[in-house]
């Protein structure tokens, strides 16, 4: 049952996010999204052991998403606007994650990298694996709500 719990959701998220490429989903498109994720779902698990990771992730954190597509329309605006202004902006940030048992700090730590570096403006760089924090580049000035959420 073990497997079968890990393996599902990284076989749907995988699948998901194929289907979310494709300009116009066809059933082939889509059963060939659903065949390629199965080798894919496992590998996530197999990688997930190898690093002897416990992640417990926690529903709500689906709700991250929300704040996602906004953001990134907004970003990329203004990353184009930064970049051609200042070819060298940016910044390294350390940004604090709320206090948590390992397990959970771990999979807080994974969905963040994803979620963040969804959008143009902020991407994880590093998680050191004696504290609490993600070191983030950051493009745009200001927050970033999709880090915010994340902080909290």
């Amino acid at each position: 049952m073990r497997v079968t719990s890990e393996v599902l959701p990284w076989w749907l998220g995988l699948t998901g996010l194929w289907v979310l490429t494709l300009s116009t989903p066809s059933l082939p498109e889509v059963v060939a999204a659903a065949v390629a994720a199965v080798p894919c779902a496992f590998a996530a698990r197999a990688a997930r052991k190898a690093v002897e990771g416990t992640w417990r992730p926690r529903a709500r954190w689906v709700r991250w998403l929300l704040a996602v597509p906004a953001a990134a329309v907004r970003e990329s605006v203004q990353a184009m606007v930064k970049v051609a202004r200042h070819p060298r902006a940016g910044r390294f940030d350390t940004v604090t994650l709320p206090g948590e048992p390992d397990a959970v700090h771990e999979a807080r730590a994974a969905c963040a990298a994803v979620v963040v570096g969804s959008t143009p403006g902020t991407m994880v760089v590093a998680t050191p694996p004696d504290g609490r924090d993600l070191v983030v580049h950051r493009l745009l000035e200001g927050d970033s709500r999709v880090l915010d959420q994340v902080r909290r």
